[in-house]
């Protein structure tokens, strides 16, 4: 997956001495475009005006100190999420787990030595990328459970409508529900990674888009392959996500579960 570089560094310390030279280091050395900030009350206002990639932010400040910063970043819609490196003299491996609670992907212990900087945060950088590809990856796993749960209603549901417009006829009501169904359909399958789906449920709504902009209402042919074309896409969703099959109308009737769109 295609991410963001790391290319845009937000330096933030009361040190006009640190600044200096973290700022050559991370330009001259990382090729970074790098900004200051030596007032931690501007800092707020800088990093969403600037919106930088990464925020290097010293603990140790006067007047509002390093988590204050922390917080008003965090408390702003336009750098709650911009990832933030402290710094501090007084760091013990232990407090690792304490910063990155407060949403800090990683902590860097004064002094440190300004040539490795460029590297040390493009480590931390990667690893952060890296998790938020796992924890989007999770999301969206859970989002497609979630969706090939619910197919086996909307299948249901199409298969009664199918079923309903061959015994009673064209109806224009029930088929522009069943339109809007597969047409979302079509299009939701494709983005959780179910293909073959979205290609039977994107040929059944090619069909019923035709029936639907027929030049005469209803239309002359019988509704009757629309059947197949719902049982196309059944096969695709049993096959493809492992949806139980759709039980023939006349069994789901005797059940009192009959869903009609």
């Amino acid at each position: 997956m295609p991410h963001r570089c790391l290319k845009r560094i937000l330096v933030i310390d009361d040190d006009p001495d640190l600044l200096a030279v973290v700022s050559l280091a991370l330009s001259a050395l990382g090729g970074f475009d790098v900004l200051t900030c030596a007032s931690p009350r501007d800092a707020l206002d800088m990093a969403a005006r600037e919106d930088p990639d990464l925020i290097l932010l010293d603990i140790m400040m006067p007047d509002v100190d390093g988590f204050g910063v922390l917080r008003s970043l965090r408390e702003g819609a336009a750098t709650s999420s911009i990832p933030i490196v402290m710094m501090s003299a007084a760091v013990r491996p232990q407090d690792t787990p304490g910063y990155q609670s407060l949403g800090c992907v990683g902590l860097i212990a004064k002094p440190f030595d300004p040539a490795a900087l460029p590297q040390k945060l493009e480590r931390l950088w990667s690893a952060h990328v890296e998790h938020r590809q796992e924890a989007h990856r999770r999301e969206f796993e859970r989002l497609r459970g979630v969706y090939i749960g619910e197919l086996g209603e909307k299948l249901r549901a199409m298969d009664e409508t199918a079923a309903s417009l061959v015994s009673g006829g064209w109806d224009r009501a029930r088929l522009e529900g069943l339109y809007h169904v597969v047409h979302r359909m079509a299009g939701s399958s494709g983005l959780y990674r179910l293909p073959t789906l979205s290609r039977a449920a994107g040929a059944l709504e090619a069909i019923v888009k035709r029936y639907l902009t027929a030049p005469h209402w209803p239309p002359a042919t019988s509704p009757g392959g629309l059947t197949m074309l719902v049982q196309a896409v059944d096969l695709a969703a049993r096959t493809e996500a492992g949806v139980p099959a759709v039980a023939p109308p006349a069994d789901r009737e005797r059940d009192g579960t009959r869903v009609v769109l």
